[in-house]
């Protein structure tokens, strides 16, 4: 009986230890995991949770929760993966259905990894250098919690050209000639090349057209016109997962025809077009509706040509031709 009793004893600890893991104290291991930083062992416990969880309801928890620590470990494909699942699973669950706000949060989310998962493949499509792998090692940073955690802020980086249409108005200053506010639409395309994840620069050229309207000395309305083309240069700086700033720098000409007989040449007589040089600066603010999809607000830009003989009598001449320009529009980036 003894014996019996204190063999009882001895076992009981094995016992208890032997004794199968919970679906909840798997979830708990893999929460105090991904505090601590630990993702791959917080994907291990999440998994086994999941495996083990009798309800369905609740297994969307656990998917979330790899989906997150995969985001952690820059595993961009297996978390939106894991995000997708999530997803189908609460399209499933009738007991507690996915919030509209929360399901936007997700595929948000999804998209945001489409851009990660484009640059993932890019880099193991190129030749590797070596295979020798670095020394040291260690986890990634802790994310402070099963939750979500916001992505670091990039630049929507097209991998061929960008393309931005906008329009807007440009008030031009031509001498002591009062010109109103007129109407204005520009073209920019440009090249990128990726500084850093956050910086990026981008070559190309620009158009732009205004249209000048104006009375000659009989008192007829005509209208001139203002054409802008130029190359063109932006850096676009990355502020937030989807708004960038950029600043931009032009250089080129300023074609200035129809103004035979106009007061810009006080009423002489001009053939062909006036070109001269031209300088423009400008800030905007680019917000991706899409990975592919811009909205841009340009609030300010300053374009700068010297005149030209030609422009007004002397006495009266036009010095200089400026334009302060105020646009929005929308990019495509591909």
């Amino acid at each position: 009986m003894k014996r019996t009793i204190l063999a009882s004893i001895l076992l009981a600890p094995a016992l208890a230890f032997a004794q199968p893991k919970t679906p909840d104290e798997f979830f708990t291991e893999g929460s105090n995991q991904y505090r601590l930083g630990n993702f791959d062992k917080a994907i291990e416990s999440f998994t086994k949770g999941f495996e083990l969880e009798p309800d369905d309801s609740k297994k969307s928890a656990y998917i979330l929760n790899i989906a997150q620590s995969y985001r952690q470990l820059n595993n961009c494909k297996k978390a939106q993966f894991s995000y997708k699942q999530y997803l189908s699973l609460k399209d499933a669950d009738t007991k507690k259905p996915l919030e509209p706000a929360r399901r936007k949060e997700i595929e948000d989310r999804i998209k945001e990894l489409d851009e990660c998962i484009k640059t993932q493949n890019a880099i193991a499509d190129k030749p590797p250098g070596g295979i020798e792998p670095p020394p040291g090692g260690g986890n990634p940073p802790p994310g402070g919690g099963v939750v979500e955690q916001p992505l670091p802020a990039k630049v929507g980086q097209p991998k061929v050209i960008s393309l931005r249409l906008v329009g807007g108005g440009s008030k031009l200053s031509t001498g002591e000639l009062d010109v109103p506010i007129q109407a204005s639409g520009a073209l920019i395309g440009g090249y990128p090349l990726a500084l850093n994840e956050k910086l990026l620069l981008e070559l190309g050229a620009g158009f732009k057209f205004t249209p000048v309207p104006f009375e000659d000395a009989m008192g007829n309305s005509k209208s001139a016109s203002m054409t802008t083309v130029m190359a063109n240069a932006s850096a676009v700086f990355a502020v937030a997962p989807k708004v960038s700033l950029r600043g931009e720098l032009g250089l080129g000409l300023l074609l200035f025809s129809g103004v035979s007989e106009s007061p810009f040449t006080d009423f002489a007589e001009t053939t062909g077009t006036l070109s001269m040089p031209l300088v423009r600066i400008g800030i905007s603010a680019d917000f991706a509706i899409t990975p592919n999809v811009i909205a841009t607000v340009a609030p300010f830009a300053f374009q700068y040509s010297p005149g030209k003989d030609g422009l007004r009598a002397e006495g009266k001449d036009i010095s200089s031709i400026t334009a302060i320009d105020f646009m929005v529009g929308v990019g495509y980036r591909m």
